[in-house]
């Protein structure tokens, strides 16, 4: 548009093709303006990020790595009181079948018998 009002001949209404061009250029130059506005509102969002959200984050993967290795532990506890018990099952099965079952509940029930009455000795006055 402007090569052809600067390079062709002079017709018509000069004023208003040079309003419409003024128009033209302030629209671009308000557009100009509103993107340079966004442009500083990243660069401050980005800074914020590097200086605060990003040294937390970091705070925060250290924290979580820490809880990792707890559960880690945990994990390897676990695994090991369930081999125990595994072993232990084994083993009551082992004394089930030897002792089948009423001499079992017999030897056991002697044994609480036993202790509950060395406790009432040891009460007595």
């Amino acid at each position: 548009d402007l090569a052809k009002i600067f390079n062709g001949p002079i017709q018509g209404n000069v004023g208003a093709k040079i309003d419409a061009i003024e128009k033209l250029l302030d629209s671009t130059l308000t557009r100009l303006d509103e993107y340079q506005a966004f442009v500083s509102s990243m660069q401050a969002n980005r800074k914020e990020a590097e200086e605060k959200i990003v040294p937390q984050l970091l705070a925060r993967v250290e924290n979580i790595e820490k809880i990792f290795m707890q559960i880690d532990k945990i994990e390897a506890f676990v695994n090991l009181l369930e081999e125990s018990a595994t072993k232990m099952e084994d083993r009551v099965r082992q004394v089930d079948n030897a002792f089948g079952d009423n001499k079992l509940k017999k030897f056991i029930g002697s044994l609480l018998r036993n202790e509950a009455a060395e406790e009432n000795k040891s009460f007595e006055w």
